[in-house]
């Protein structure tokens, strides 16, 4: 039986209002004074956002087709992040520029064209590939399956997987691809693109196999245990980083390693919130239904809200502990007031923002609970 899976809304709306926090933590300028902000919500922020994606993407695309499906799909990526890059990032860039200019830092504040609507474009291109990823993987776990469990083969194919886009984006495309003229252009987007591939994949292979759901959405403590572990692990290899006093190849495979294990680590706490969520927050409570419904207008407008909290509350002299704070309640409080206030109470607004015509009610509200393959 399908029904709404609340506690995966919930986890895909907390890791959009953990974006504001992240933002938010601009206030000091680059000074590093928040970097615990940025290494907390970076930890797992986005690989939790793209499994939960990449879960729902194949989930809409079983209910709607594949043609109607993407032609959505296009709308309300493409036009929310235009707004965001057309019409928010200049006055976002301004008053962020303006506000580090003031502050006794050693950065300039720069923000790449995609803005923070990266993700959207990158969305995008997992989207459009989808079908070819559901293919490819399926085949490729089923000729592994040949020479092994299904369950190892599905582990050995996507640690492939993990492997071969950390190798890319770290080593092999940065090795060549900044000699490509215009390449600056979109050669941070290709990048991030590649570097957070995997997490969409374990989400798709989340709805194509039921018992990695139902792995994924049990145990909570145990996962926690696992992750608390791993969380050790990192803090025991950036402190072997630190020291490390050699250099070449025995630097360049550390390195590497660290990439690998902050995806082992980004997954862990993923799963381990998924199972959580499972476990506590898979009702229908008015705050989760509130967040999930709000999340996506406060991502795409929370940066020019942070950005002119930032600068108003420094030319009134308030402290940098209160800006960040201040403005990242502003701009969650202020994003999720305009949500209700003005995007789904107009057309034009709910487009722009939503990428939706109307909010009436559609298949693509309602989530798919049980995943193809049995």
């Amino acid at each position: 039986m399908d029904r709404r899976l609340y506690h995966l809304d919930f986890l895909r709306a907390f890791a959009l209002f953990v974006g504001v926090f992240y933002r938010s933590a601009h206030a000091d300028a680059g000074g590093g004074d928040y970097d615990f902000v940025r290494d907390v919500s970076g930890a797992f922020r986005m690989a939790c956002f793209f499994l939960i994606s990449g879960y729902f993407s194949l989930a809409l695309i079983e209910r709607k087709g594949t043609l109607p499906f993407l032609k959505g799909r296009l709308v309300m990526l493409v036009v929310p992040a235009l707004v965001c890059v057309i019409l928010l990032a200049p006055f976002t860039a301004e008053w962020m520029a303006s506000y580090y200019s003031q502050v006794s830092a050693n950065k300039d504040f720069k923000m790449f064209w995609m803005y923070h609507a990266w993700f959207l474009f990158s969305l995008l291109a997992y989207t459009l590939i989808l079908k070819y990823t559901v293919r490819f993987s399926m085949k490729s776990v089923h000729w592994l399956s040949k020479y092994m469990p299904e369950n190892l083969a599905r582990i050995v194919f996507f640690s492939i997987v993990v492997l071969a886009c950390a190798l890319s984006y770290k080593v092999i495309l940065p090795s060549f691809m900044w000699e490509i003229p215009y390449i600056h252009l979109v050669g941070l987007f290709v990048l991030i693109s590649v570097q957070h591939f995997p997490y969409f994949l374990l989400g798709v292979f989340m709805y194509m196999w039921r018992d990695v759901y139902v792995k994924f959405n049990s145990g909570y403590v145990q996962w926690g245990l696992v992750a608390l572990v791993c969380i050790g692990g990192s803090v025991a290899l950036s402190l072997v980083l630190g020291q490390y006093q050699g250099g070449g190849l025995g630097l360049r495979f550390l390195e590497f390693f660290a990439v690998v294990y902050e995806y082992v680590l980004a997954i862990l706490l993923s799963i381990f919130l998924c199972a959580f969520g499972a476990r506590f927050l898979d009702k229908d409570f008015w705050v989760v239904r509130v967040m999930a419904q709000s999340a996506y207008t406060v991502y795409v407008v929370h940066f020019i809200i942070v950005a002119f909290l930032l600068f108003a509350l420094q030319q009134i002299g308030v402290s940098m502990d209160a800006r960040m704070a201040l403005s990242a309640v502003g701009a969650c409080l202020g994003g999720m007031l305009f949500h209700f206030a003005i995007v789904k109470r107009f057309k034009i607004t709910s487009l722009l923002f939503n990428g939706k015509l109307s909010y009436g009610p559609s298949a693509t509200d309602k989530t798919v609970a049980s995943p193809v393959k049995a």
